[in-house]
């Protein structure tokens, strides 16, 4: 088989245009790379850089992208990182409502306008991940997902601080007289003790779950939280892991699949998925041309039972996720019960089964099984109304008052 030309070429090694080929080189070679390295065959892998000081969910990554350019480097690829826009959620006024769009248009401009035969898509804060696959599914070319982790698990007098959860407990503290301005402040602080995403299932940690879940990202890397040692690890695997996508012409569109889909909602609603997932979620298959209606998250995702014990449907953080079998373990059981598709390809180059074929020590206080769930049909309802075209709501957190009350 003859082997695909890369499109890099087009820019720095294409002997039917000297002139073009001349300015686009020339340049290139100003800060340490050699023309060798664009001119051999050799990958160049974009590195979509989402960390920052405005983005401190996703700033670790300054640091993590030696790592991801040392694994690159390894397989034989050069690594190109550049800047995407800023995302924190809890950092822009009056709202980061509109900033997935702008993420999305600006890595779209990107990845088309420039020689990038293949990219790692770091993702971390809410909406940084479903702007990097809405990029990957509209420009298709090979892409992998790095998540950053979340923090680590945060403590509060002696109990769990969870990202957001431990806000919404001093609101009402608060409210009453109990805590003062400066216990808020504390309270809210002791949820943040490490770099990374929020430690809840909270949207960042839904949604590079849902990455993890369509295949887009290698097996187990969705919630290892930022500081530990396998964080590092896996982002100089997924280094690695690229150039071979880009070698094997494996694209999101062989990837995100409908059956991938339908994967995506299947874990979101075993592990109690942002209500925001939807919305991102079909946003995603748009652009990869696939229908996915609304619907489908009561189809697929209602019967489904809640098997992840953390806030804010339960009690523990993502730390305790990840040592409890974490993204893996709630696939197996879904596999097990026959609520996943099992044959679909993944960035790994193996189907799903062939991904899970591995021995995970699972936690059961954490991580619940079929027989045994923390809530039964605890996945989505989709609502409509005569004043609104539809709306989902998330069962698994709907408390026993409030459904014996409605």
């Amino acid at each position: 088989m003859k082997k695909k030309d890369l499109r890099s070429k087009e820019w720095f090694d294409n002997p039917h245009d000297p002139g073009l080929t001349a300015l686009y080189l020339e340049r290139y070679l100003n800060y340490g790379l050699k023309k060798e390295d664009l001119q051999s065959g050799k990958p160049i892998i974009g590195i979509a850089q989402s960390g920052s000081d405005l983005s401190p969910c996703n700033r670790h990554f300054q640091e993590l992208s030696k790592t991801i350019k040392d694994g690159i480097k390894e397989a034989g690829g050069v690594p190109m990182e550049f800047p995407t826009h800023p995302i924190q959620e809890t950092g822009k006024r009056p709202t980061a409502a509109l900033d997935r769009n702008l993420s999305y248009l600006s890595l779209v401009e990107v990845l088309y306008g420039y020689p990038i035969d293949g990219v790692i898509l770091t993702t971390g804060c809410d909406k940084t991940t479903p702007a990097a696959l809405m990029a990957a599914a509209t420009v298709n070319i090979p892409s992998i997902v790095l998540s950053g982790g979340p923090m680590l698990d945060g403590s509060y007098k002696g109990k769990k601080a969870g990202s957001g959860t431990i806000i919404w407990e001093a609101r009402k503290l608060h409210a009453k007289g109990e805590i003062n301005y400066d216990e808020f402040m504390d309270m809210a602080a002791a949820s943040a003790p490490s770099i990374g995403h929020c430690n809840t299932m909270g949207t960042a940690s839904s949604m590079n779950s849902i990455a993890e879940a369509l295949g887009m990202s290698l097996t187990g890397g969705a919630i290892i939280p930022a500081p530990y040692k396998e964080r590092e690890t896996i982002s100089f695997e997924t280094g690695k892991r690229i150039v071979g996508m880009v070698h094997e012409d494996l694209t999101p569109s062989k990837i995100m699949t409908k059956e991938a889909f339908e994967n995506a909602i299947y874990v979101a609603s075993a592990i109690g998925a942002s209500s925001n997932c939807p919305p991102h979620l079909t946003a995603i298959a748009r652009h990869m041309g696939i229908d996915l209606s609304i619907d489908s998250w009561e189809k697929l995702g209602h019967d489904i039972p809640l098997l992840v014990n953390c806030q804010p449907a339960g009690e523990y953080l993502m730390e305790g996720f990840f040592k409890a079998g974490g993204i893996p373990a709630i696939m197996q059981e879904l596999m097990k019960n026959n609520k996943l598709h099992k044959n679909v390809m993944t960035v790994t180059g193996k189907t799903v089964e062939e991904n899970l074929n591995i021995k995970i020590n699972i936690n059961e206080s954490v991580v619940k099984s079929f027989k045994s769930p923390l809530v039964e049909n605890a996945g989505f309802i989709v609502m409509k109304s005569n004043f609104f075209s539809s709306a989902v709501m998330k069962t698994s957190v709907i408390s026993e008052e409030f459904r014996k009350r409605y």
